[in-house]
Order: structure tokens, then C-alpha cells, then sequence
């Protein structure tokens, strides 16, 4: 049963999303499925898009809610806040009772009751764009996986709901590095609706401990300023940046292709 503030802001969000532009490109399967060249087709719109649609998402969001974001801490703060309220709506419950896919596999398509997912979307070009314009080594590029570590690369293009060969920042000093705003902005607009759109699920997050509460309730403006505070290094810390500080490059990137596949099978076990 939704919150009755829940149901309130899903009323205006209907009423908003009347015109949203579509997100369309030209191969609408999940990215991990194309072939290399459809993967670079679908690239190639977005970054053709990108710039527009942050600037008609900034001024969505100015028009319906009176909020204004800028490319920093503080404005990134004022789209979780907005988040907190309406993210969470965002996303199409299916009749199992779970978010449906079609966030990453575009079936069914962005449009009606989907088409909160173009906001999603739009969401993370823009913490995107943002770090971007903060972290000015970074850049978009659809697959900077393969040459660094090809084994993970293989095992990204076997998991649904990965993002593999979906836009991400990569240019940080350790090339195994990289950031996913497209994939944390749903992974936020989940946890929202998880958290904060029931009466059922809002009591679960009320009874947790307050750093827990905080944690899910800021995770959009903790992933933008995490990735600034690890730029431009991209040293996430422990054993091993230890080892890439005292390891030849090729002997490091085909150290952690290895454990970092080794440990996602330990994980499916």
C-alpha cells in the first residue's frame, strides 16, 4: 500500500511525465546482447543526446518541482533530496511484484507507465555530466572494460542487469577504475522505492539504525562524491593499490582480470 504522500507525488509525477522525451536508440535490446558495431550505434546517440537531455531534465525538474541543480555538491544534494520523494516512483513494479526490466533491456518500452525510466535515465547523464565537469580527465566510452580486463569483460557480457557496453566514465589513472552513474542512478531509484514509497517498506527503513537510514537515503550524492574524492587516482584504497603501486602494468591488469572473476564465481556458488 502506497505512503499517502507516496500517492500524492505519483499523481503530479503522471501529470509531469505527459511529455517527457523518449530515449531512443537505435537498437533497443540490452546493450551486453549487440554485436560490437550496434553497441557503438547506440553510443553514438548517446552521446549525440547527452547534453540536451540534461538540459531539458534540469529544466523538468525547475518547472514541476522548483528544484534547481548545479554541477556541484550542493546541487547534486538537492536532486537526492528530490529523489528521496520522488525516485522511487520512477520505476514500474510488475505484476510479480518486482521492478520490471526493462530499464536495461527497453521491453517494455519507455513510454506510459514506463516512462518514468527516461527520467532515471537522464538522471545518471547528469551526475555524469557533473562529474564530468568536475573530473575533467573523465570521459563517456561504452566498453573500456575489454582491453584491460578481458575475462571480466566476458563474464559482465553473460550477466543481465550489468550495464555491459552501456555508457560509463572511465580516464582515471588506474585504468581498472571507472564510474557507472547510468546503473547507480537505478540502483538509487530502486532503493527508493524499496524504502520509501510503501507504508510497509518506509516501516522497515524507519526501524533501522539512523547511519543505516542515512547511508540509503543519500546514495545518489555519496556515488558523485566518492568518485571526486578518488579522482583523478582512482585509488579505491587496500591491498590492491598496494599492488599496483609495486607491479608492472600488464602483470597488474592480469592479476585483477583474474581475482575479480574468481571472486564473482565464488560469489555464484
Amino acid at each position: 500500500m502506497l505512503r499517502p504522500q507516496a500517492w500524492l507525488r505519483k499523481k503530479w509525477l503522471r501529470r509531469a511525465l505527459r511529455d517527457y522525451p523518449l530515449y531512443d536508440p537505435p537498437h533497443k535490446v540490452e546493450e551486453r546482447l549487440l554485436s560490437r558495431e550496434q553497441a557503438v550505434e547506440n553510443f553514438d546517440y548517446f552521446m549525440r543526446v547527452r547534453h540536451e537531455r540534461v538540459a531539458y531534465f534540469r529544466e523538468w525538474l525547475r518547472r514541476y518541482f522548483c528544484v534547481s541543480i548545479w554541477p556541484d555538491e550542493k546541487g547534486v544534494r538537492a536532486l537526492n533530496r528530490w529523489g528521496n520523494k520522488f525516485a522511487g516512483l520512477l520505476v514500474l513494479v510488475g505484476p510479480d511484484g518486482y521492478p520490471t526490466g526493462s530499464y536495461y533491456t527497453y521491453d517494455p518500452p519507455w513510454t506510459g507507465e514506463n516512462a518514468g525510466y527516461n527520467v532515471i535515465f537522464d538522471m545518471g547523464i547528469t551526475i555524469g555530466e557533473f562529474i564530468i565537469g568536475n573530473c575533467p580527465n573523465l570521459h563517456w566510452d561504452f566498453d573500456p572494460i575489454s582491453p584491460v580486463l578481458p575475462r571480466r569483460a566476458e563474464k559482465l557480457k553473460q550477466s543481465a542487469g550489468m550495464g555491459f557496453q552501456r555508457p560509463r566514465l572511465t580516464g582515471f589513472d588506474d585504468p581498472v577504475s571507472e564510474g557507472v552513474p547510468l546503473h547507480n542512478a537505478y540502483g538509487f531509484a530502486r532503493q527508493m522505492l524499496s524504502n520509501m514509497v510503501t507504508v510497509e517498506g518506509y516501516r522497515r527503513y524507519s526501524g533501522r539504525p539512523r547511519g543505516m537510514r542515512r547511508m540509503t537515503r543519500n546514495q545518489l550524492l555519496s556515488g558523485f562524491t566518492a568518485t571526486l574524492r578518488i579522482y583523478p587516482s582512482g585509488d579505491l584504497g587496500g591491498e590492491i593499490d598496494e599492488l599496483r603501486r609495486h607491479m608492472e602494468p600488464q602483470e597488474y591488469l592480469k592479476f585483477v582480470d583474474r581475482i575479480s572473476v574468481e571472486e564473482e564465481d565464488d560469489d555464484d556458488e
